[in-house]
C-alpha cells in the first residue's frame, strides 16, 4: 500500500490543497462532507460534536471487538481534534496513514453497522481520509459494493477519483450503486487495479483481519477476470504468471478456513482455465496439503483432486503413487472418503483414488481394505478398477515375505468375491496380469467363489489357517505323516486328520504334484482303504476349499473309481457328487457331470453288482449308516441314465438347476417319460427314501442343505418328508446347538439352513408336519421361530380347515400361557382366519360359567360349609377369568382380521356383549378392555352393511344402550356411541325410542371429556343420528303442519346443559356440527337462547370466568355460520326475547328451562338475553361481513334485499320493545334495548343507517332517543373515510337535521346540544375541506354562538371550542373575515378559564388558537402579544376539581407554541415577546418567568441568524434589563432571581452563537460599561457586577479560546474589584468574590493564544489575584484552581518566579505586633493613589475581611503551592531552592496545623515530583 499512499501524497501536493490556502468557502465545503449528515446539517457541527459522535460509536465497536482499544489513543485520542493533516510534516502524516490503515483494516468487516459508520465519520471529517487516503478507503468499501454504503462512501470521496478508480465516476455522479460488470471489467483491464485489490486481500490475510464478505468478492472476482482474460485471448501464461503469487500466498500463509476455501475456488477455476505444467501442479498440491486445516480439510481434498485430475499425463503417470511428502499429509485422515464420495456426484475423482490406493500398497498396506471399497463405488470405471486390482494382485504376489498383506487380502478377496462385479474385476486383473485364478486362490489361502456363510471364528480346524508358506516341502510332509486311524471322513465331520490331510494335499496341488500316484495311492497315508479315499475327497470337494483344490479332488476321485472294479456300486458318491454340481465354480461343476457320466456307464454295462461302496461304513459303523436307504441296480440305471444324466449340460451351465432336477425326481405331481405310473410311483417313492435316508444320516451339513433345498421345491410326494426324515426334524432343537458348530465349521449360516428345514413341510404332511412348525414355535429360539412362523403363513391357505383351527388353538395356549415368551398372537394376526373358525372359537368360550356349574351340580342336595362354597366360587371366577382372556385375544385377532368381511359374526357377538355387561355386574372381572374391543369388531361390520342386509333380529339396541350407562370408562362409552350412530344410519327405527337417554347420557358424560377420540364421537353421532331422527317421526307436527321445536330443544338443551363442563376449545366445532345437523334455520336461535339463559344464570351468581367464557364462545361459533344465517338467527332471537311471557307456561317451549322465574327475574331474565345478543353484534367479524355484503352486493342482489328486510324486521321489534317498556320498573330492560338497537343501526350501511337516523331524530321529542341517535351519528362516522362519497352525500343529508336539534334544545338540555355539537364536529373533521359551504354560515354562527353564551356549561363551551378549532381547519382561508370577532371572544374565554383554573377549557382553547395558527398564520401575527400574554399565564392557573391534568395543558402549550415558532416570523415573535414581558414579570410566578424564558430561547434558537442579527440591539437592551432584575424587581424572591439570570444567561449565550465577532464585540462592550457604571449606588453596581461576571464565566466556558481576548476589556476592573476585597475594610463579598475566580478560571484555561502572558496583564492581574491568598480562605478551591490556571497560562520562567515569589511571601512569619502595627486603609484611594499589597499590610487587613488566622494564610499559600507541583510538576522544580527554607521554617511552626498541612500534603507531593526525599535539602 506504500505506492498508494505516495501516489495520494504527490496528487495532494499537486493540487496544492492546504489549509492555508483554501478560501473559507472551500473551506466550508470540505468541512460539509459527511458520512452521517447532509451538507447542511453536517456545516453546523463543530470538530469537538463530531468527535463525541464518533466516539460513542467507536465506544460500541470496542464492546464486539477489544482491538478498537488502541484507537483511543491515536486516531480518537482528545490531541486529535486540534491535528489538520496539511500543516503536519510527512512523518506524521505517515504514522496516521499507518493508523488510518489499521483501522480501516479492522473496521471493514463491520462496516454495515451503524456504530462502524460514526467511528469512520471521524476520520473523514478531521483526518481528511475520502482526500489524503481515498485509494485506501474504496480498496476497503469495495467489497461491499452493491450495498447503499459504498454509494455513501463514493459521494465523500474527493474529486477527482484516484486514476484506479476512475471507473466509478459516473456512479458517484449518479449516486447510485456501481453494477457488477462494471467492476469485474475495470478488474479485468486493469492489471494494477487487480494487484491493489490482491496485494490489499493478502495482507489482510495475513494480519489474521480478512472476513468472508472481502474473500467472497475476491474470489468471485478473480474468477471473472480469468474467464474475462481467458475469452480476450490472454495467454495462459500471463494469467498463471498474475493470478498464482496471491493464490499461492493466500493459501500457505493463513489459517482460516474461509479463506482457504476462496483460494481453492480459484485455484480450481485457474488449473481449469490454463495448462499449467505439473511441476507446478505438484507444488500446488503440496501447498495445499501441508497447510490445510482440519475445517478447510474437505474443500482442500476436493481441490488436489481436480489438480491430479488437470495434470497432463500419459497413462504411466496416469498411476503412481503420491510423492512421499504428500502422502504424509493424507494419510492420517479417516474421512478422505466420505469426502471423496459427497463431491463425486459433481465433479471426478478417479485420478486421485488411484494414486490414493497405489500409496496405499506404496507405503501403507494396512490400509488395503480402504482400497477394496473404492473398488466397489461407482467413482471409477470399470478400466481403472481393473489397473489397479491389477497393481494390488501384483504386490500380493510379488510381496511373498509381507505375510499380513497376503492374509488380509485373501480375506478381503473371499469376503468381496459374492459380489459378481468384484469378482469380475478380480477376474480381468488375474487375465490381464496372467494371474491363474486357482493359484492365486491357493497363494492367498480363500475361496474366490460365492460364499453362503461368512465365517467369524478363528477355530484351529478351519482352512483359512493352513500354512501355504510352510518351510517343509510337500515331499518332505509327506513322509513325516503318520498313517490315518479312521473309517470314514465323513464320520468325523470337525477331525483333526482330516485337515491336516487337506493342508498336505492343498500344498501337492500348489506344487503341482501327481496328487493321485503321490497322495491317493500312498500306502501310509490311506493304505488302500477306497472308504477312506472316496470320504476324504468328497468331503474336500464339498466343503469350501480353493477352487484348484475341489478340482483336483474330483479328478483323482474320478481316476480312482476308474481303476476300481465294475462290479462295485458307488451310488453313495452319487448325492455328494449333486453337492458339486451345485458348485459356484464351472470348473467343478463340470468335473463332476464327468463322473456322474462315468458312473452312469458303468450302471449301464453292469447289470448286478457284486459290492455297495460305503454301505456299511460311509458314515462309520453306527445307525447312520445302518439306516440308510439304497437304491435298486435298476432304479440306479432310471436315476442316472434317464434323469440325470441327460440334463447334464444344464446343471454344468446353472448351478441352481440340480435342485430343480431332484426335486422334479421325487415330486409326484410330475410325470418321466417310459415309466408307467404304478413304477414311477414307486421309483420316486424309492429316490425319495433314498434322499431322506441321507438327509438323517450324513453327518455333512452342506449335503443336509442341499437336499432340504432340493425337497423344498416340491408340490406333492410320495410319503411325508418330515416322515422320512423324523429324527432329524425330532431332535432339531435338542441338537441345534451341536449342530451349529458344525455348522460353523462347514460355513454355513445357521438361518438358511432353519429356514431350509421348514421349507421342506408340505402342507399334505398330515397333522406331523404342522406339529414340528408348531414344536419349532414353542421352541422360541429366534431365527428358527421366525422361519417356523413363515412357514405356517406360507402353507396356511393350503391348510384343511380343522389343521387351521388346531394351530390356532395352539398358539393362543401358547399365548395365554404366561410364562411363555412367544409373541403367538404377532404370528396369528398375520393368518387369514374364516369366520367358521371364529364362529367355532367364540362358541367355545363360556363366560356364564354355566360348565363349570353343571359339572360340579350334586346329585343329592346336601348341606355345604361356606369354606367348600368359596372353594368353588374361586374357581368359577378362575375359569371365567381365564375365559375372559381367551375371549379378549379371539376378539383382539378378529379386530386384525377385517372385521368387515365376516358379518355372519354379528350375533354371537351382541350376545357374548349381553354375556359381558351381565359378567360386569355380577363379578368384579375387567371387562371393559374387552368390550372395547368387542364394539371394535362390531363396528367395521355395520359399517360394511347395507340398509337392505341388516337383520333387526341380530341387533340388541337395549344391550348397548345399557352398556353405556353402565360403563365408567369414556372410552368404551364413545365406542358405544359411535355403535349407536352406525345404527342410527342402518336402521333408525332401531334406536329411536331410546334417543333421549342417550343424548342425556352425552350431555352428562362424553362431552366433558377432553381427548380427540371423544370429540370424534361426539361429532360422528351428532351427524349420523340426529339426521335419522330428523328424517323420523321424532319431531311431531302441529296441527298447521309446521315442525314443532319441543324434542329439538330437549335435545339441544341437553348439550347445552354440559356447556361449562366441556374442554374450552372443543365447543364450537361440537355445537357447530350440532347445529347444522339440526339445521340453522330450526336451531341456531335456539341454542343461543339456551346459552343465554346460562349467561344470565352467570351473571347472577357474579361468575366472571363463566361470563367471559360464553362471550367468547358466542363470536367465533356464529362465525362458524354464513351472514344471512347469523342475521336470520339474531331476527328469531329477538322474536323469542319479545314473546317471552311475563307469566310462564308450562305449554311454551321457549319457557322450557325458565320454571320458578318471578315475573320480576323474567325482566332481568330478558335484559341479560338482549346483553348476549349484544355481543355478537357488537363483533368487528360481523361488521366487516355485513360492509362486504352491502358494498359487493354479495352473493346477490335478492341475498342484500333479504338482509335489508332483516334487519328492518328486527329494528322493527326493538323499536315495539321500547314502546312496550316505558313504565318505570323497566327502565333496566328499556335501556339494554336501546343499546342493542344503537348496535343494530350501526351494523347497517352509513346510507341506510342515515335514512333511519334522519327520522328517528327528526321531529321527536324523546330526549333520550335524541341523545342516543347522536351518539350513533358520531360513532358511525368516526370509522368513514374523508375520500369516501357516500359517507360524505349521508353526513350533507343529516346535517340540517342535527343543527335542527341543537338549536331547538339549546336552552332545554345542554346534554343534547354538547352531542348536537360534537356531531358536528366529527362530521367536519371528516368532509369541511370536501363540503366547506356546507359548514360555512349557518353551522359556524351555531358554533360560535355556543363558545359566547355557554359560559354557565364548560362541557359545552369545551365542545363548541373543539368542534370550531376542527372548522377552521378544513375552512382555512374563509375564517380570515371570521378572526374580528372570534378571537376577542376565545381570548375572553381563555383568560377567563386561566382565571378559573379550567384546564379542559384552556387545552380547547389552545387546540384552537393551534388550528387557526395553522391555517392563517399572516393574520394571526396581530394577535400573537395577546395569546404570549395569557400562553405565560396560563402555566400560573391552578387545576379545578375534576380536571388534574397539568402534563395535558403543557402539551398543550407546547403544540402552540412550536406552530407560533413554525408560522409567525422571527422579528414579530420577538417584538411580541419584549413587549410582553412586563406583564409576565408582575406576577412573579417562578414558572411564568421561566416559561417565558425558555419561550424566547427556543424563538432565538428557531430564528435565523440573520433575523437575531437585525433584532441584535432590542436583544440585548432587554438582556440588560433582566440583569439588572436585583435591581429593579424587589418583590421578586432570591429564588426565582437566580432562575431569570440562569435562564437570561442561557439566551444571551443563544444570541451570541447566532452572531459574529463583528456583530457582538460591541454588544459586549455596552454591557461592560453597564456594569462598571459609577453612576449608580454601590449595591446596584455590586449585583450588576455579579451577574455579569456569572455571564463571563459562561461565555467564556463555552466560546472558549475564541473570546479570550474579550476579557481584556475588563482586566483593570477586574484587578480593582480584586484589589478592594482585601484593601477596603469590609465584610467579604463571598458571591461577587467566587464569581470573579469563576470567570477568571475559565479565562485562563481556554488562553491557546498567550494572551496573560503578555506583561501589561500579567502585571496588572498578578498582584491582586496572588493577594487572595491573604484571605485565607483554606476551604475554598477557587482561588488555588485560579492561580494553578494563571500559572499554566504564563509559562514563562520570569513570570513563574514572580507567582513563586508572590506564594511564598504568604507563607513566611510576619511580626503582628502593636508596635509594628500600621494603620489600616479606611477607605478605598482615589484612581491615581496606588495601593500598597506588601503581605503584611495586606494580610492584616484581609485577615480582618474574612476572619481567618495567621495560620489560615499559611495554609492557603501551602494548599496552592501543592496544587502548581501537581499540575506543573517537574516545570516547578526550579523553584525548589526559594522554597526549601520556608518548608524548613514551617515544619518547626508553632501552629501544628501549619506543620501538619507541610508534612501530610506538600512535602509528599514535592517528593514525587521530585523523585527523591526532600530530607536531605532540610538538613
Amino acid at each position: 500500500m506504500a505506492s498508494s499512499l505516495q501516489r495520494q501524497l504527490a496528487n495532494l501536493k499537486a493540487n496544492a490543497s492546504t489549509a492555508s490556502t483554501l478560501s473559507k468557502k472551500k473551506r466550508q465545503k470540505a468541512h460539509a462532507v459527511s458520512l452521517i449528515f447532509d451538507p447542511k446539517t453536517a456545516s453546523t457541527y463543530d470538530f469537538d460534536s463530531i468527535f463525541q459522535i464518533s466516539l460513542e460509536g467507536l465506544k460500541s465497536l470496542e464492546a464486539i471487538d477489544s482491538r478498537f482499544i488502541t484507537f483511543e489513543k491515536s486516531l480518537f485520542s482528545e490531541t486529535s481534534i486540534a491535528i489538520d493533516r496539511f500543516v503536519q510534516t510527512s512523518e506524521e502524516n505517515g504514522a496516521i496513514d499507518k493508523a488510518v490503515e489499521s483501522f480501516l483494516s479492522l473496521l471493514a468487516p463491520r462496516v454495515l453497522l451503524q456504530p462502524a459508520i460514526q467511528a469512520l465519520e471521524w476520520l473523514v471529517r478531521r483526518f481528511r481520509i475520502n482526500e489524503l487516503n481515498s485509494e485506501l478507503l474504496l480498496v476497503t468499501f469495495l467489497p461491499y459494493y452493491s450495498h447503499p454504503v459504498f454509494v455513501r462512501i463514493l459521494d465523500v470521496v474527493a474529486t477527482p477519483l484516484p486514476p484506479l478508480f476512475a471507473f466509478l465516476a459516473n456512479s458517484k455522479a449518479t449516486a447510485t450503486v456501481p453494477p457488477k460488470s462494471l467492476i469485474f471489467r475495470a478488474l479485468s483491464r486493469d492489471a494494477e487495479l487487480f494487484s491493489l485489490i490482491s496485494e490489499h486481500v493478502v495482507k489482510q490475510v495475513k494480519t489474521h483481519r480478512d472476513y468472508r464478505t472481502l474473500l467472497s468478492f475476491w474470489a468471485s472476482s478473480t474468477i471473472a477476470v480469468i474467464a474475462s482474460m481467458k475469452a480476450s485471448n490472454v495467454s495462459e501464461e500471463s494469467i498463471a504468471e498474475q493470478m498464482l503469487p496471491f493464490v499461492s500466498d493466500i493459501i500457505s500463509e493463513s489459517k482460516s478456513p474461509e479463506a482457504h476455501t476462496a483460494a481453492y475456488m480459484v485455484t480450481i477455476v485457474l488449473i481449469s482455465q490454463c495448462a499449467l505444467n505439473n511441476e507446478i501442479l505438484e507444488a500446488f498440491a503440496k501447498t495445499i496439503a501441508g497447510t490445510w486445516t482440519k475445517k478447510s480439510f474437505a474443500q482442500g481434498l476436493t481441490t488436489l483432486t481436480q489438480i491430479l485430475q488437470f495434470q497432463d499425463a500419459d497413462v504411466s503417470e496416469q498411476f503412481r503413487p503420491f510423492d512421499a511428502s504428500l502422502w504424509k499429509c493424507l494419510c492420517d485422515k479417516d474421512n478422505v472418503r466420505s469426502v471423496l464420495e459427497e463431491h463425486s456426484k459433481d465433479i471426478r475423482v478417479d485420478r486421485f483414488i488411484t494414486a490414493y490406493i497405489l500409496s496405499v500398497l506404496e507405503y501403507s498396506t494396512s490400509k488395503i481394505a480402504e482400497c477394496l471399497d473404492y473398488l466397489e463405488t461407482d467413482m471409477l470405471s470399470q478400466a481403472q478398477k481393473v489397473h489397479i486390482m491389477q497393481h494390488i494382485l501384483r504386490a500380493a504376489i510379488n510381496h511373498v515375505e509381507d505375510g499380513n498383506l497376503q492374509e488380509t487380502l485373501g480375506q478381503e478377496l473371499s469376503d468381496r468375491s459374492v459380489s459378481e462385479m468384484f469378482r469380475e474385476i478380480i477376474v480381468n486383473a488375474a487375465e490381464l496380469e496372467r494371474i491363474d485364478l486357482d493359484t492365486l486362490e491357493l497363494q492367498l489361502k480363500c475361496s474366490l467363489s460365492h460364499q453362503l456363510f461368512k465365517d467369524a471364528s478363528d477355530s484351529a480346524e478351519t482352512i483359512m489357517q493352513i500354512d501355504a508358506q510352510s518351510p517343509l516341502t510337500f515331499d518332505q510332509r509327506l513322509v513325516a505323516f503318520n498313517e490315518t486311524k479312521i473309517t470314514s471322513f465323513l464320520r468325523y465331520i470337525s477331525s483333526t486328520e482330516f485337515y491336516n490331510l487337506a493342508d498336505l494335499f492343498l500344498q501337492g496341488v500348489y506344487e503341482k504334484k501327481d496328487m493321485y500316484a503321490m497322495f491317493i495311492r500312498n500306502e501310509k497315508l490311506f493304505g488302500g482303504n477306497l472308504d477312506l479315499i472316496l470320504t476324504f475327497l468328497m468331503r474336500l470337494w464339498t466343503e469350501q476349499f480353493p477352487v484348484l483344490a475341489r478340482v483336483s479332488s474330483l479328478q483323482v476321485f474320478l481316476k480312482t473309481i476308474r481303476h476300481k472294479s465294475d462290479a462295485i456300486d458307488f451310488q453313495g458318491c452319487l448325492l455328494y457328487l449333486f453337492v458339486a454340481l451345485s458348485d459356484t465354480s464351472e470348473k467343478v461343476r463340470l468335473l463332476a457331470s464327468d463322473c456322474l457320466r462315468y458312473l452312469s456307464q458303468r450302471y449301464e454295462r453292469v447289470s448286478k453288482f457284486t459290492e455297495v461302496w460305503g454301505l456299511e461304513s460311509i458314515y462309520g459303523s453306527g445307525p447312520e449308516t445302518e439306516e440308510l436307504k439304497w437304491l435298486a441296480p435298476k432304479e440306479i440305471v432310471l436315476f442316472t441314465s434317464v434323469f440325470v444324466v441327460p440334463r447334464l449340460e444344464e446343471t454344468v451351465v446353472d448351478k441352481s438347476y440340480i435342485k430343480l432336477l431332484l426335486s422334479e425326481v421325487v415330486d409326484t405331481s410330475k410325470s418321466a417319460d417310459g415309466t408307467t405310473k404304478k413304477k414311477e410311483a414307486h421309483f420316486k417313492a424309492s429316490v425319495l427314501a433314498f434322499l431322506c435316508s441321507h438327509l438323517v444320516g450324513s453327518p455333512s451339513y452342506r449335503l443336509k442343505l442341499f437336499l432340504l433345498q432340493s425337497l423344498a421345491n416340491t408340490t406333492m410326494v410320495a410319503a411325508p418328508i418330515t416322515s422320512l426324515s423324523e429324527p432329524l426334524y425330532a431332535s432339531w432343537v435338542a441338537n441345534r446347538e451341536d449342530a451349529t458348530k458344525v455348522m460353523v465349521s462347514e460355513k454355513i449360516n445357521i438361518e438358511v439352513f432353519e429356514r431350509a428345514l421348514v421349507d421342506a413341510i408340505q402342507p399334505g404332511d398330515k397333522d406331523s408336519g404342522v406339529m414340528y412348525l408348531i414344536s419349532y414355535l414353542k421352541a422360541n429360539i429366534s431365527g428358527l421361530t421366525d422361519a417356523a412362523s413363515k412357514r405356517i403363513i406360507n402353507i396356511w391357505p393350503r391348510l384343511r380347515s380343522n389343521t387351521q383351527a388346531e394351530i390356532v388353538r395352539q398358539l393362543m395356549e401358547l399365548e395365554l400361557n404366561d410364562s411363555s415368551d412367544i409373541a403367538a398372537f404377532s404370528y396369528m394376526s398375520r393368518l387369514e382366519i374364516d369366520s367358521n373358525i371364529f364362529q367355532s372359537l367364540l362358541s367355545e368360550i363360556d363366560l356364564a360359567g354355566s360348565s363349570q356349574v353343571q359339572s360340579q351340580q350334586p346329585v343329592k342336595r346336601r348341606r355345604r360349609s361356606s369354606s367348600s362354597q368359596n372353594q368353588q366360587s374361586g374357581k368359577l371366577m378362575e375359569t371365567l377369568g381365564r375365559n375372559l382372556k381367551r375371549l379378549t385375544l379371539t376378539l383382539e385377532l378378529l379386530e386384525r382380521n377385517s372385521p368387515e368381511t365376516h358379518p355372519s359374526l354379528l350375533k354371537i357377538l351382541f350376545n357374548i356383549l349381553n354375556d359381558l355387561l351381565l359378567l360386569k355386574m355380577d363379578s368384579s372381572l375387567p371387562v371393559l378392555y374387552t368390550q372395547q374391543v368387542l364394539v371394535d369388531c362390531m363396528l367395521p361390520i355395520l359399517k360394511g352393511m347395507q340398509k337392505s342386509k341388516l337383520d333387526p333380529n341380530l341387533v340388541r339396541i337395549d344391550i348397548v344402550v345399557n352398556c353405556i350407562r353402565f360403563s365408567t370408562s369414556p372410552q368404551i362409552q364413545n365406542r358405544f356411541l359411535l355403535l349407536i350412530a352406525c345404527l342410527a344410519n342402518l336402521s333408525p327405527e332401531l334406536v329411536l325410542h331410546s334417543v333421549m337417554p342417550i343424548f342425556t347420557f352425552m350431555g352428562a358424560n362424553t362431552i366433558r371429556q377432553d381427548d380427540e377420540f371423544s370429540a370424534h364421537v361426539i361429532q360422528q353421532t351428532i351427524s349420523q343420528v340426529v339426521p335419522a331422527l330428523a328424517s323420523s317421526a321424532f319431531f311431531e307436527t302441529d296441527e298447521s303442519g309446521n315442525k314443532s321445536s319441543f324434542n329439538t330443544v330437549q335435545l339441544l338443551l341437553s348439550f347445552v346443559n354440559a356447556f361449562h363442563h366441556i374442554p374450552y376449545h372443543r365447543r364450537v366445532k361440537l355445537f357447530s356440527t350440532l347445529v347444522k345437523t339440526v339445521g340453522p334455520d330450526k336451531s341456531l336461535h335456539l341454542v343461543l337462547r339456551l346459552l343465554g339463559k346460562l349467561r344470565s344464570d352467570a351473571v347472577q351468581r357474579g361468575k366472571k370466568n363463566e361470563l367471559e367464557s360464553l362471550d367468547d364462545f358466542l363470536i367465533v361459533f356464529l362465525n362458524e355460520f354464513a351472514l344471512d344465517e347469523q342475521i336470520s338467527a339474531i331476527s328469531r332471537y329477538i322474536s323469542v326475547v319479545n314473546e317471552l311471557a311475563v307469566v310462564l307456561s308450562n305449554d311454551d317451549i321457549n319457557s322450557i328451562d325458565l320454571s320458578g322465574l318471578s315475573p320480576e327475574k323474567l325482566i332481568l331474565f330478558k335484559s341479560d338475553l338482549l346483553e348476549f345478543i349484544r355481543i355478537a353484534i357488537s363483533n368487528q367479524g360481523i361488521r366487516f361481513s355485513i360492509s362486504d355484503a352491502f358494498e359487493k352486493n354479495f352473493p346477490n342482489d335478492g341475498a342484500v334485499e333479504q338482509l335489508r328486510s332483516d334487519f328492518a324486521i328486527i329494528i322493527e321489534q326493538l323499536l315495539g320493545m321500547i314502546a312496550k317498556s316505558q313504565d318505570r320498573h323497566l327502565v333496566t330492560y328499556r335501556n339494554t334495548t336501546y343499546n342493542l338497537l344503537d348496535d343494530v343501526l350501526n351494523l347497517m350501511p352509513i346510507k341506510d343507517f342515515v335514512n333511519i337516523l334522519e327520522k328517528l331524530i327528526a321531529g321527536n321529542e324523546n330526549e333520550i332517543t335524541i341523545k342516543r341517535g347522536l351518539v350513533l351519528i358520531k360513532q358511525k362516522f368516526e370509522s368513514t373515510k374523508s375520500t369516501d362519497t357516500v359517507a360524505c352525500n349521508s353526513a350533507l343529508r343529516i346535517l340540517p337535521a342535527i343543527t335542527t336539534v341543537v338549536t331547538a334544545f339549546t336552552n332545554k338540555n345542554t346534554d343534547v346540544v354538547k352531542l348536537g355539537i360534537q356531531a358536528i364536529e366529527i362530521l367536519a373533521g371528516k368532509f369541511a375541506m370536501v363540503e366547506a359551504d356546507a359548514f360555512f354560515g349557518d353551522v359556524l354562527d351555531l358554533v360560535v354562538a355556543h363558545i359566547d353564551q355557554a359560559s354557565d356549561n364548560k362541557s359545552v363551551m369545551i365542545s363548541a371550542l373543539i368542534c370550531l378549532s376542527t372548522i377552521s381547519v378544513g375552512l382555512g382561508a374563509r375564517m380570515i373575515s371570521y378572526l374580528p370577532r372570534i378571537m376577542p371572544i376565545v381570548l375572553s374565554v381563555l383568560k377567563t378559564s386561566i382565571s378559573n383554573g379550567d384546564e379542559l377549557v384552556i387545552i380547547a382553547t389552545f387546540t384552537l388558537l393551534d388550528s387557526l395558527l395553522k391555517r392563517i398564520p399572516m393574520f394571526m401575527a396581530s394577535y400573537v402579544k395577546d395569546v404570549f400574554v395569557l400562553y405565560f399565564l396560563s402555566s400560573t392557573s391552578s387545576s379545578v376539581a375534576g380536571y388534574d391534568d397539568p402534563l395535558s395543558v403543557e402539551e398543550a402549550r407546547n403544540i402552540l407554541l412550536d406552530q407560533i415558532l413554525a408560522k409567525i416570523e422571527t422579528k414579530q415573535l420577538i417584538l411580541s415577546l419584549i413587549n410582553s414581558w412586563d406583564d409576565v414579570v408582575d406576577t412573579c410566578d417562578n414558572i411564568a418567568i421561566e416559561l417565558y424564558l425558555s419561550t424566547l430561547h427556543r424563538s432565538i434558537e428557531h430564528g435565523s441568524r440573520k433575523a437575531v442579527l437585525a433584532d441584535s440591539s432590542r436583544l440585548f437592551n432587554f438582556i440588560l434589563i433582566v440583569f439588572d432584575a436585583r435591581n429593579n424587581y424587589r418583590d421578586i424572591t432570591e429564588d426565582i432571581i437566580s432562575i431569570m439570570e440562569t435562564k437570561i444567561i442561557e439566551v444571551a449565550m443563544q444570541i451570541i452563537l447566532k452572531l459574529n465577532d463583528k456583530a457582538f464585540r460591541p454588544h459586549f462592550v455596552k454591557v461592560v460599561r453597564w456594569t462598571f457604571e459609577e453612576n449608580i449606588t454601590p449595591n446596584y453596581r455590586r449585583n450588576r457586577q455579579y451577574i455579569f461576571y456569572k455571564f463571563v464565566e459562561r461565555m467564556f466556558n463555552t466560546l472558549k479560546s475564541i473570546v479570550t481576548s474579550y476579557y481584556g476589556y475588563i482586566v483593570d476592573n477586574t484587578a480593582e474589584l480584586l484589589e478592594q476585597f482585601i484593601t477596603i475594610h469590609s465584610k467579604l463579598d463571598i458571591a461577587l468574590w467566587e464569581s470573579i475566580l469563576r470567570s477568571l478560571i475559565a479565562a485562563f484555561s481556554n488562553d491557546q493564544e498567550e494572551f496573560w502572558q503578555a506583561p501589561v496583564r500579567f502585571d496588572r492581574i498578578s498582584q491582586p489575584l496572588l493577594a487572595q491568598i491573604a484571605l485565607g480562605m483554606c476551604s475554598s478551591d477557587l482561588l488555588q484552581r485560579a492561580i494553578v490556571a494563571f500559572t499554566v497560562s504564563c509559562s514563562s520562567e520570569e513570570n513563574h518566579k514572580i507567582i513563586n515569589k508572590g506564594i511564598l511571601s504568604y507563607m513566611k512569619d510576619m511580626d503582628y505586633s502593636e508596635d509594628n502595627e500600621m494603620d489600616m486603609i479606611d477607605d478605598y484611594p482615589g484612581d491615581d493613589a496606588k495601593i500598597d499589597l506588601t503581605p503584611l499590610r495586606v494580610i492584616k487587613n484581609a485577615r480582618k475581611n474574612s476572619g481567618n488566622s495567621a495560620s489560615d494564610v499559611k495554609i492557603a499559600a501551602i494548599h496552592t503551592l501543592k496544587s502548581i507541583y501537581e499540575r506543573l510538576g517537574e516545570e516547578w522544580l526550579s523553584m525548589l531552592p526559594q522554597l526549601v527554607p520556608i518548608v524548613a521554617e514551617l515544619l518547626e511552626d508553632e501552629d501544628e496545623n501549619v506543620e501538619t498541612e507541610v508534612r501530610k500534603y506538600l512535602v509528599p507531593v514535592i517528593e514525587s515530583v521530585l523523585g527523591e526525599s526532600l530530607d536531605r535539602y532540610l538538613t
